[in-house]
């Protein structure tokens, strides 16, 4: 018995040795690349100073901390990871350099049908998908998604009406992840699931199981990447199988029913223009997108349009409510350039003073806090190197709080983003949508229903602070949300003037 414990505790000690040799093969990295950096810890590397000071805070502190230096290395437990400061580099990066950085740093791989996604696709592999779904995102095929979001941000109007005249306080996050997800069944799928006054409807429930996902696996996963196959094949998923095939079904039964009801290219949503580019065989030609590559931008649709765009409504009328100067600027160019008319695709083009407002909004409290890249090929920049399969991480987050680049950068100030004042700024210095070829490709159609959305309210209402607003809004220490919500109530502007 005693000798069996004996045996038993020896490969036990060296399975736990052999885990934290594993855990920190690469901790010497930086050391042999000339690159400065925290000590990391054995199993953990870094991850104890992320969650100390949280994702945002923990970001300003390092990048403070190697304020002279052009990058800084850092470690996502056994993953080292390069951090580009200097935006010269980041520049050399995502623009220059692209074809040595073209594939995003990720260790979330979705399952099928939905892994040819294009966040996850790399290589020649995501330059074929972008290219078919770039049209889809163009000025002209956007424009004809508008009147979806207009729909929706009229539905969204009429609950806020509803929730003045009863004199009730408004938690925006709420409110706007309702909308987001109904502007994405929407210009998405075809679909009216009006989830303000349903939030139980079948799409939105699914929808927000994939999205809320697993954390147990997730937070696992991130530790090693290597069982994710394992974990699946044992019947745990990051994201819930059954939902997952749920959206699949949805996705399938949509495309089947427009052939055959000949509705193809008359809704006008996502599903409908990426139908173009199917291929019935199932084998891609080279324009064609395969069903599972129509499942994955699906479902990313999904996954990109729904936390960004909440985020960046809510907190832009929490930053109006909370500074009325600027929101009575943002009304008066509404009524200028739209009048008692709805706000369409072309009116919100000319609400420069309301871009402005978003993109300071933006700016301050990102819906995303960096930019990933992985090096595929050795390259030196500006004398550091970057071996093939590094991952590069650009801080965005500290650096649209760098002082040297926006001064009192804790106020909401939209001049910053006026046209003199971006002009005289480095381009890289604010990159809300990430820079380059392999930018956000829904760029168009998010500043859309964000200008929409919010046009819509302020043509109508006055967002004002309310007995349950915490400003400044402190933010959770993993993600961009307010720990206290963002709490405020509606005044209507007739009877407000």
């Amino acid at each position: 018995m005693l000798c069996t414990l004996v045996i038993l505790g020896a490969v036990l000690l060296l399975l736990v040795a052999l885990f934290v040799k594993y855990m920190s093969a690469h901790h010497q990295v930086f050391k042999k690349l000339g690159i400065d950096h925290p000590q990391p810890r054995w199993i953990v590397g870094n991850f104890d100073l992320a969650m100390k000071h949280g994702m945002f805070e923990v970001q300003k502190v390092f990048y403070n901390k190697y304020k002279e230096k052009k990058v800084y290395g850092w470690f996502d437990a056994r993953r080292p990871v390069i951090v580009v400061k200097d935006l010269d580099m980041v520049k050399d990066i995502l623009i220059k350099n692209f074809n040595h950085f073209v594939d995003h740093y990720s260790f979330l791989d979705f399952e099928p049908p939905f892994h040819d996604n294009l966040l996850s696709l790399r290589g020649d592999h995501w330059k074929r998908v972008r290219s078919i779904i770039s049209p889809t995102f163009s000025s002209g095929r956007i424009k004809r998604m508008a009147s979806h979001v207009e729909k929706n941000a009229k539905i969204l109007l009429e609950n806020l009406q509803h929730l003045q005249e009863t004199g009730e306080d408004v938690e925006l996050r709420e409110i706007s992840s309702c909308f987001t997800l109904d502007v994405i069944a929407s210009t998405g799928f075809g679909l009216d699931i009006n989830t303000l006054k349903d939030p139980k409807n079948e799409f939105a429930v699914e929808a927000n199981k994939v999205m809320n996902g697993n954390r147990i696996v997730f937070f696992v996963v991130w530790f090693l990447p290597a069982l994710s196959g394992i974990l699946a094949k044992l019947g745990f998923h990051m994201l819930p199988k059954k939902s997952m095939e749920y959206l699949a079904q949805v996705i399938d039964q949509i495309i089947e029913e427009r052939k055959h009801d000949d509705k193809k290219n008359k809704v006008n949503d996502f599903i409908d223009l990426v139908m173009n580019a199917e291929t019935e065989a199932g084998q891609a030609s080279g324009k064609d997108l395969t069903r599972s590559e129509i499942h994955s931008q699906a479902i990313i649709f999904l996954f990109a349009g729904f936390d960004t765009i909440a985020t960046a409504l809510s907190f832009t009328l929490f930053h109006l409510a909370m500074h009325p100067e600027c929101c009575e600027k943002v009304q008066a160019e509404v009524d200028a350039k739209c009048g008692k008319d709805i706000p369409d695709y072309d009116k919100v083009q000319t609400l420069t003073y309301l871009d402005m407002c978003i993109n300071e909004s933006i700016r301050l409290t990102p819906p995303g806090i960096f930019i990933s890249r992985q090096c595929v090929e050795d390259i030196q920049i500006q004398g550091v190197h970057f071996p093939k399969d590094m991952a590069v991480i650009i801080p965005t987050y500290a650096i649209q709080t760098d002082p040297e680049i926006f001064p009192e950068p804790e106020k909401f100030d939209p001049e910053r983003f006026s046209p003199e004042n971006k002009v005289n700024r480095h381009p890289m210095a604010f990159l809300p949508f990430g820079q380059g070829p392999r930018n956000c490709i829904g760029m168009r159609l998010a500043l859309l229903e964000l200008k929409i959305a919010l046009a819509t309210i302020l043509q109508n209402l006055t967002p004002v602070p309310c007995s349950k607003t915490v400003y400044p809004a402190k933010l959770s220490k993993i993600q961009t949300r307010a720990m206290d919500g963002l709490w405020v109530k509606f005044q209507n502007r007739k009877i407000a003037n």
